[in-house]
């Protein structure tokens, strides 16, 4: 008699889903807020270029500041902002 039953159910790969990267988030909380890149630059206490870079892929936000302007700037919660980023058709992978 075989070990193999006919109503065993291989089990299936859960869904890879990766967390949007920081760049999309703050732009997306920036956008969603309606704030210019120098004035979300000015609330934080950060260049106005630092901020294009981070948006712009050029350099990588520590996360911590990904979070804080999120949370202290846009006044957003992260896990909204990272749903929002995921949903959105129009936000550029």
């Amino acid at each position: 008699m075989s070990a193999h039953r006919s109503d065993d159910v291989t089990p299936q790969p859960s869904k890879l889903v990766r967390t949007p990267k920081g760049a999309q988030l703050l732009k997306y909380a920036r956008k969603c807020r309606g704030y210019t890149q120098a004035e979300s630059a000015a609330c934080y206490g950060i260049e106005e270029r630092t901020l294009r870079r981070w948006e712009n892929n050029e350099y990588n936000p520590r996360w911590n500041d990904v979070i804080s302007l999120i949370e202290d700037v846009y006044l957003m919660d992260i896990t909204q902002v990272i749903e929002g980023v995921r949903n959105d058709p129009d936000v550029i992978a």
